[in-house]
């Protein structure tokens, strides 16, 4: 893959006055017996256009085992990844050229060896990056900057692009800890959902009703084709929260927000739980949602911060400090009931997702190593500590991130090697993707032009995966990837055609092509004529010609 690089510069980008269709906040579903004090709510606002510019030359090369994505003479912050659907790899980070404001900036890399700056987002002093991808697109985000602190951005690698949703009409601003959680499914009313990317959460100050709330937590996703940006709080007792960590379960399409917050005595956890296989039609306020589902907590007397949670058919772990040691609560029924189990001691900011084959893997940071450990059972048990980077991560806050893209893993963190603060990408986890087989394909091979076809292909994958078929049919045409294992197809001009098929598995690893030749006769001699009015006749003549 070839990342392009912008063509159009947008130097800046005038902030369109808030349409608000509907202003009105109504209660969509109470909270489980556990937290009856709890209640979500929801308001719409439209999207507008993301403020962008280039961003500077400054392509990286490798070196040693680590990657560098990143150079120069400032400190880089708040690294983010994800793997792209088109192939390759995004990377976020925030960057300056003064040493006094930081943009969020957007890298780009067809192998994860050679990086190339994209785009900046000119929003002064946003913070904490976090991407992640569905089968339409790479996604990422960032905290709201301080001078238009209403507003949240969610930005495309594949159109160098994004969106802004601005709340501050609304007394709803001061996001930060913004995360992003990218699943594919469909939109309301049978609407294919290419724009359904996922849902935000972050943190943030309630203005808009009462009981006003500051370090609130939130939860936004997009709900139409058109825009429309739903945000949903909780009132109750939720207020001061700190940090947030969000995933979608790609099996049940769940979401799972995981808040730490300040409660008066020490820090808790606040997991809330959305359905987000279900759009919900709100007749009061005009918009689709997804139903809130439960909420509840997580305590421990020595207190539990910075939270990093994955899901995966159920199966939940939700990772975190507790004091300065890193634990894990796993969970086999949607965190329901949840069981603890230690990681490791003396440990930081820990980093948790689903590998392939329901393998989790977690990564921290102890003694400026980044270490990673891999769990075969849900969470109930982990490996010994593999280590990632050398000894010189740096300790902070969002400070190294990880995505699963393809059934493996990879991650990103801060790097103190150089003068200054880089950031470095590696493969955390690789898994061996086994590809399936060559397809079998059958079909005519003699056609007449505007006459419809069909073929059929088949393609056995070793490890069992899910296999997609794309067929091209030497035209310019194909039929994208599918699962049926039959296709049709009409051709419109007389020619030979090669036919190519291939098979692709859940994780991406692609099958040899197999061809086929087909024709459709360019002219109809009189030879030709009469083997159509004599179709016995000539059997020797028919085998020269190939009729």
């Amino acid at each position: 893959m070839k990342i392009k690089r912008p063509i159009l510069y947008l130097i800046a980008v005038a902030i369109m006055g808030l349409l608000i269709t509907s202003a009105s906040s109504l209660p969509i579903q109470q909270t489980s017996s556990q937290e009856d004090e709890i209640v979500a709510e929801f308001i719409r606002v439209y999207r507008q256009p993301m403020a962008k510019t280039t961003n500077v030359n400054n392509p990286m090369n490798p070196l040693f085992e680590s990657v560098p994505i990143t150079g120069g003479d400032f400190d880089e912050f708040h690294p983010s990844v994800a793997g792209s659907p088109a192939g390759g790899f995004y990377a976020m980070m925030e960057m300056t050229e003064d040493d006094s404001i930081w943009y969020p900036n957007l890298y780009g890399s067809a192998d994860g060896v050679v990086w190339d700056p994209i785009l900046s987002a000119t929003y002064a002093n946003a913070q904490y990056t976090d991407m992640d991808q569905n089968a339409y697109g790479t996604y990422g985000t960032f905290g709201a900057p301080p001078d238009l602190n209403g507003q949240i951005v969610v930005m495309q690698g594949e159109i160098e692009d994004g969106w802004v949703w601005d709340f501050g009409a609304n007394n709803i601003n001061d996001f930060r800890s913004n995360h992003i959680a990218c699943y594919t499914f469909e939109g309301p009313e049978g609407d294919p959902g290419n724009w359904n990317w996922g849902a935000l959460t972050m943190v943030g100050y309630q203005g808009y009703a009462s009981p006003f709330v500051s370090g609130c937590p939130f939860v936004f996703y997009q709900s139409d084709a058109e825009g429309s940006g739903i945000i949903g709080w909780l009132s109750g007792t939720v207020s001061d929260c700190e940090h947030v960590s969000s995933v979608i379960d790609p099996v049940k399409n769940v979401l799972y927000s995981v808040y730490d917050r300040f409660n008066g005595t020490g820090y808790e956890l606040l997991v809330r739980k959305d359905n987000m296989a279900i759009w919900q039609w709100n007749a009061g306020g005009g918009y689709w949602a997804h139903p809130y589902m439960t909420s509840m907590r997580v305590n421990d007397p020595l207190g539990l911060t910075y939270p990093s949670v994955a899901a995966n058919n159920n199966s939940v772990i939700i990772a975190c400090q507790k004091g300065s040691d890193v634990v894990a609560y796993y969970s086999t029924n949607g965190f329901s009931s949840k069981t603890e189990v230690a990681i490791e001691t003396g440990a930081n900011y820990p980093e948790v997702v689903f590998a392939a084959n329901g393998i989790a893997v977690i990564t921290y940071i102890k003694d400026n190593i980044i270490y990673s450990k891999t769990s075969e059972n849900g969470g109930a048990t982990w490996s010994t500590a593999a280590q990632v980077s050398d000894s010189q991560a740096n300790l902070n806050d969002r400070g190294q991130n990880i995505d699963e893209f393809q059934g493996s893993v990879y991650g990103v963190w801060e790097d103190t090697r150089g003068a200054n603060i880089d950031i470095y990408y590696d493969a955390v986890y690789e898994f061996a993707q086994n590809p399936p087989s060559k397809p079998t394909l059958d079909g005519p091979t003699k056609l007449k032009k505007d006459t419809e076809y069909t073929y059929t292909f088949l393609s056995v994958d070793p490890d069992g995966d899910d296999v997609l078929y794309n067929v091209e049919w030497g035209d310019g045409a194909s039929t994208g990837w599918i699962s049926e294992t039959t296709a049709s197809h009409t051709w419109t001009t007389k020619a030979k055609f090669i036919i190519r098929c291939q098979a692709k598995d859940t994780y991406g690893a692609l099958s040899e092509y197999t061809e086929l030749q087909v024709s459709t006769p360019k002219s109809r001699t009189i030879a030709f004529r009469l083997f159509d009015y004599f179709p016995n006749a000539f059997p020797l003549l028919r085998l020269v010609l190939g009729y």
